[in-house]
């Protein structure tokens, strides 16, 4: 009986002992990983080092746009402030212990003075705050001098780092209106732009370089251990990929910013509609909205890209297209310009070239941009006419795929009338384009007719690591191929003998149209504000890149914008533009 219970007695230590080892196993090995990875995060605190805790946004080559500069900021973490001693003068030159009070006070009255910005009450509240909310870290001042990051290394205060910070927008506004802005603090959220329209992926996301102390059991950081900096690259962040250039957005903006105050520029892909770039002037400081919209004048927050302009003489691209595909008129037909078109003896309109052209054919009215000539190829569509081609190259379409409707209010609107009618042909009364819009039809008549919606992003990534691809609509044939070339043939005919010779390049040919419209604007000096336009594409031949410029408040479209337009393709052309292979049609 005895042997029995002895027995007995072993199977169970022999059954507690296996399930005793099993379950160490189990967390050793199946578990192991996790566990360590929660003991690492119960024993280390980390101050995220991005700005704005979003993520990324990226060009077509996966090059960041956003997060590519940073700064030296200075941070507190208030639960070691409020633990540790400080310096105090005490009689036998050791630290004195002080109160959570004291630290904090002391602590605020230094930053204050070394950071400036805020004021020692402001900072200790701060502080007093986040102690009892149990926040982590503060970040107190960034952009700091030399100076100051001397002063706060060496004032023996714990729970104070100085470390980078990832700053998330440059401050002279690149790409300033397409990305938008987003609110500061933990619970960042995108207020307008790209930033905005793609909330949902950006937003709530954890850096991947943070700073990490090691605490005790007591939860107090381990001097010697703090502060150690840690990348960490996350398996998947929230992205957003751009069709955008980024050499070719940073060719655009160096050339508006030498030659343009105010207007806009966009380059486009012919063949895929796939938006390059994309800027507006004058850029804004995203850090500084606030103020903007209390002093600027200049409206610097508007993007005039996707802003609704007369588009002048650039309007004669669709009506000699139109006039060709209907077969109104040849190339050959003849017109004679004595100055200005007279309706009646009360209404007439007049030509750039106060002494008129003479005797021209169209494809000399179309280089020289000769009013009466197209006013009465105009008259030949009628009011019906040119609002069908209008509609049938879809030229007030606002839709920018990957960003949405933009709601510019673009609308060609002709009354029932011969001068409203001449009016229209030359792109004044009653229409009303976007930058945008006037790219993509320019990228339309130089992809033989091909009209698609511009495209400004390519894919994007949730935080599971999920692609999403953007859903692109087939090319609708809106102009016969051989109507299309013909006016390619016209609009190179404006560069090598027309209005537009100062976009003309010797390395490559280009096409274009040049445009001066009216705004109805006066100076002071009783001056009419003009807007001028160059829309052209290249390489003439084979073509690849749409370009528009847009100078508000110029002289003419040959004399402001066709060097802007020269400029970006010279520098294009340095980045090997023209010799890229044809666009494959794959995402």
């Amino acid at each position: 009986m005895a042997h029995k219970r002895v027995f007995i007695l072993m199977i169970f230590f022999l059954l507690a002992a296996a399930g005793l080892l099993a379950k160490l196993g189990y967390y050793q090995i199946i578990k192991g990983q996790d566990i360590a990875r929660q003991a690492v995060v119960m024993r280390s605190r980390q101050v995220e080092l991005k700005e704005y805790s979003r993520g990324d946004i990226l060009d077509r080559n996966l090059l960041p746009i956003t997060g590519t500069r940073t700064e030296t900021a200075v941070y507190c973490l208030p639960q070691e402030m409020s633990r540790n001693r400080l310096p105090d003068s005490s009689t036998s030159g050791q630290p004195a212990v002080k109160s959570e009070e004291q630290n904090l006070i002391q602590a605020a009255r230094l930053l204050s003075e070394v950071s400036g910005g805020k004021t020692s009450q402001q900072l200790y509240s701060e502080l007093k705050q986040a102690v009892k909310s149990g926040k982590p870290f503060v970040r107190i001042a960034s952009n700091l001098t030399p100076e100051q990051t001397a002063r706060i290394n060496s004032s023996q205060l714990t729970g104070v780092v100085v470390a980078p910070v990832i700053k998330r927008y440059p401050e002279h506004g690149f790409m300033s209106h397409l990305l938008g802005y987003s609110s500061g603090g933990a619970d960042s959220r995108g207020i307008t732009g790209l930033e905005k329209c793609y909330d949902n992926i950006l937003g709530a996301n954890t850096g991947s370089q943070a700073l990490t102390s090691i605490l005790d059991a007591r939860g107090i950081a381990i001097q010697g251990l703090m502060f150690k900096l840690r990348n960490q690259q996350e398996q998947y962040q929230g992205t957003v990929v751009l069709t955008i250039d980024k050499r070719i957005q940073e060719a655009v903006e160096q050339a508006l910013d030498e030659r343009i105050k105010s207007g806009a520029a966009v380059v486009m892909d012919v063949n895929s509609k796939e938006v390059l770039a994309m800027a507006s002037r004058p850029a804004f400081n995203p850090y500084e909205v606030e103020k903007i919209v209390e002093d600027d004048e200049t409206g610097s927050l508007n993007n005039r890209a996707l802003m609704a302009y007369p588009p002048g003489s650039i309007f004669k691209i669709l009506v000699a297209a139109a006039a060709l595909e209907e077969k109104l008129v040849t190339l050959e037909e003849r017109f004679n310009c004595q100055g200005e078109y007279v309706f009646n003896d009360q209404v007439s309109i007049p030509c750039l070239r106060e002494e008129g052209h003479g005797d021209i054919s169209f494809a000399e009215a179309f280089a020289l941009s000769c009013n009466p000539s197209f006013i009465a190829t105009g008259l030949r569509l009628h009011r019906e006419g040119l609002l069908r081609f209008a509609d049938r190259l879809h030229l007030t379409d606002e839709r920018l795929l990957g960003y949405g409707e933009y709601k510019a209010g673009s609308h060609i609107t002709i009354e029932n009338a011969d001068p409203a009618v001449g009016n229209a042909s030359l792109g004044q009364e009653g229409v009303m384009l976007t930058p945008l819009q006037i790219c993509n039809m320019v990228a339309t008549i130089a992809d033989d007719g091909r009209y698609a919606s511009p495209v400004l992003v390519r894919f994007t990534v949730d935080r599971e690591g999920n692609r999403q691809m953007l859903t692109r609509p087939d090319k609708e044939q809106v102009l016969s191929p051989e109507t299309a070339r013909t006016v390619q043939q016209l609009m190179e005919k404006v560069v090598t003998a027309g209005t537009g010779r100062n976009a003309a390049l010797s390395e490559i040919k280009v096409a274009g149209k040049t445009a001066t419209s009216q705004t109805g604007n006066y100076r002071p000096n009783g001056e009419e504000i003009l807007n001028t336009w160059f829309a052209g594409y290249f390489p003439a031949e084979n073509p690849r890149w749409a370009i528009v410029v847009l100078a508000e408040g110029g002289k003419s479209g040959a004399e402001n914008a066709a060097p802007v337009f020269k400029a970006i393709t010279q520098q294009m052309l340095m980045y090997g533009a023209g010799s890229l292979p044809p666009y494959s049609g794959s995402n």
